[in-house]
This record gives structure tokens, C-alpha cells and sequence, in this order.
């Protein structure tokens, strides 16, 4: 992905604290469904910040109105990331760490990439998570259209439920770094 298509770290935070007010602001007037609706309506039809915030409150449920679901909140994570956006690519660090470790230790990779222009040393970060996000989101079919769907009967974190996006991320790897070197 074409790293001036990403959407910076500070306007995906920015965006991110609306939405999350005018969501917390709803909940409070008992109009948190409207609002949610509205917010998931907006990440369905692919705004990367709207992604992000669903994928929050999912991570972190609302009494009374939306229950803690890991397997929601990891999808839309990793499905805002894989989109472009840089402050959701931040929140997956931990994640992905053992992911950008393997490609970093790997130097004939990062020399190539950077000779085939799809890196430079200001990027390398972000595009690579990019690109891990993005393969993960294909191995896992994530679709919005589906999450959308979804039944929200709560889901908590569980070694079982990450263990799939672990081995997503494992799995990204070869077909990454293949990318990185063409």
C-alpha cells in the first residue's frame, strides 16, 4: 500500500476522540444504539477511523449496551489498520511485534525492499505493519459485512480466540516478505 493513502497517526486520533465523546455522550442520553448504529454504518462503508472506534468499544463493552467481544474488537482493529490507519497500526504494536521482528532480522529483505522503493527508513514500520494487517484480514476473510452481522453475545479474551490471529500473523510472513522483495 501506497503509504500517502495511509491516514496519519494524529488525524486518526483526533477523529478517533470525536467519535468516542459523541458515542460516551449518547450512552449517557440513552441513545447509544442510534449512535453506535451511525459509527458502524460510517466503518462499514470504509471510514478507517469509524473502524477503529468500533473496534474500542468492542475491547471495552458498555454496560447495559454492548458486551466486551475480543473477537470483534481484534477484527476491526487489524481491518482499520490493513486500511490505513496509522493510530490503529499503533494500538496492534504488541501484536505485531513478533511479525516486524521476523522481517527486521531479516536484512536481505529490508535492502531489497528498500531498493524496490516499496520501503524507506521513514515508512518501514508502518507500511510492514500495513502489509501484515493487510494479509491477516485476507487469511481471515474479515469482511465488514460480516461484522456488521455479527452477534455480539460477548466474547472474552481467551488464549483460543488469539490464538487465531497469532497464527494469522505467522502466516503472513512468507507472502509479506515475498511482497516487500518483487
Amino acid at each position: 500500500m501506497d503509504s500517502n493513502l495511509f491516514t496519519d497517526k494524529k488525524t486518526a486520533y483526533d477523529g478517533f476522540v470525536k467519535y468516542r465523546k459523541s458515542i460516551m455522550d449518547a450512552a449517557e442520553r440513552g441513545k447509544f444504539d442510534d449512535v453506535f448504529a451511525d459509527i458502524c454504518t460510517k466503518a462499514y462503508y470504509g471510514d478507517v477511523i469509524a473502524q477503529d472506534v468500533v473496534a474500542y468499544f468492542y475491547s471495552k463493552g458498555l454496560p447495559g449496551d454492548l458486551k466486551l467481544n475480543f473477537d470483534l474488537y481484534m477484527s476491526w482493529e487489524i481491518f482499520s489498520a490493513a486500511n490505513g490507519n496509522m493510530f490503529a497500526v499503533e494500538k496492534l504494536e504488541f501484536f505485531l511485534k513478533f511479525g516486524l521482528d521476523a522481517i527486521f532480522e531479516e536484512d536481505d529483505i529490508l535492502r531489497q525492499a528498500m531498493r524496490n522503493g516499496n520501503i524507506t527508513k521513514d515508512n518501514a514500520i508502518g507500511v510492514i505493519s500495513n502489509l501484515l494487517c493487510e494479509s491477516i484480514v485476507d487469511l481471515l476473510k474479515i469482511d465488514p459485512k460480516e461484522l456488521i452481522k455479527a452477534d455480539n453475545t460477548g466474547v472474552p479474551y481467551s488464549n483460543e480466540v488469539n490464538r487465531k490471529y497469532v497464527k494469522a500473523l505467522e502466516d503472513s510472513l512468507v507472502p509479506v516478505a515475498e511482497f516487500l522483495m518483487s
